[in-house]
């Protein structure tokens, strides 16, 4: 597996994203560090942190052992402050997080010895890229690394991660399975042409969760609410069944949306990145055919896939021009690529 040396200053924030539970997303995160480790030979710093808690020796969701993270000698990390009271001597405290902008104190160590350790750090967007910024502050280059959750896909926004690696469960249950052929789908959603993202470019902010043009790239509505919530931007989109328009969502595509968008056959429906696309919402209308274009505004920047096969009854289809790494027949905490 290839990872590319660093080049240039500033924190690359590279985050790691599952499928499901046990899909591989902590021994992923182990093996790109240790790799990252060998590359940069301390030409920056490397910190780890994670979505909620991570790091624990049982996963009490399955009942089984779970790969545990270990910090080495010169690198940093992110951790609850009450998980450091074991460790004293063994870390230099850089930078705390507190006060009214998180809800519990964080620290950002620096590790004097080799240890092993629970990491927590927040698990909301805002707390995230204000804890971003702060790292920033401090260790001016490198990499920070964020394990991530099954259900906290926003990791992957590109205003939060600057790449990051996917891993997928390939299960013989159903649900499971189809949310993972839904997740690796919306990491395969093209980006919208040129000239869509010109017509674009004075609305993609943050306060506009939507925006409707006519054929003619005439502006017929924006609005500051959640798409799905949003009664006049839904009446906008029906009373436009018959003509060609382009939607812009910043908000989620959600069941009820899907649902409501999915005859209008003109349409073509922009979101701001591939989180948005809510697959598993969508799960029960997987017979239904989606009719409108669906393209992103922001490029999908994941650096691999790697394939954790609870069975090789199924295959999975995956976006091209991604490397994908197939962990079956390895040992469970280890990867040989």
């Amino acid at each position: 597996m290839a990872i590319d040396e660093k080049k240039g200053n500033g924190i690359t924030t590279l985050s790691f994203i599952g499928s499901d539970k046990n899909a591989g997303k902590t021994t992923v995160l182990n093996f790109v560090y240790r790799r990252l480790k060998e590359i940069d030979r301390g030409k920056g710093h490397i910190c780890l942190g994670s979505i909620g808690i991570n790091g624990e020796e049982i996963d009490f969701y399955e009942n089984r052992q779970k790969p545990m993270i270990s910090i080495y000698k010169g690198s940093y990390f992110i951790t609850a402050a009450e998980y450091l009271r074991d460790l004293t001597g063994k870390y230099r405290m850089v930078h705390s997080f507190s006060g009214p902008h998180f809800n519990k104190v964080y620290v950002l160590g620096e590790c004097l010895f080799n240890f092993q350790i629970i990491l927590e750090g927040p698990n909301n967007k805002e707390e995230i890229l204000r804890m971003k910024r702060d790292v920033q502050a401090v260790l001016p280059d490198g990499y920070l690394l964020i394990d991530g959750s099954i259900d906290r896909q926003f990791i992957a926004h590109p205003a939060v991660s600057d790449e990051f690696y996917f891993a997928v469960l390939v299960s013989t249950r159903k649900e499971q399975l189809q949310k993972a052929r839904d997740l690796l789908f919306s990491l395969s959603l093209q980006m919208c042409p040129q000239e869509h993202k010109d017509l674009l470019k004075d609305w993609v902010k943050e306060e506009h969760k939507s925006v409707l043009f006519g054929e003619g790239g005439e502006l017929l509505y924006h609005g500051k609410e959640i798409p799905f919530a949003d009664k006049k931007l839904q009446d906008m989109c029906l009373d436009c069944k018959k003509k060609k328009c382009i939607l812009y969502l910043n908000g989620a595509l959600s069941k009820s949306l899907h649902a409501l968008l999915a005859p209008l056959k003109d349409l073509t429906v922009i979101l701001n990145n591939f989180t948005l696309y809510q697959n598993i919402s969508v799960y029960d209308f997987q017979n239904r055919i989606f009719w409108p274009k669906i393209f992103l505004f922001h490029p999908v920047k994941v650096r691999g896939i790697f394939l954790k096969q609870e069975t090789t009854q199924y295959t999975l289809t995956t976006p091209k021009n991604i490397p994908v790494y197939n962990l079956f027949r390895e040992e469970l905490h280890e990867i040989r690529v």
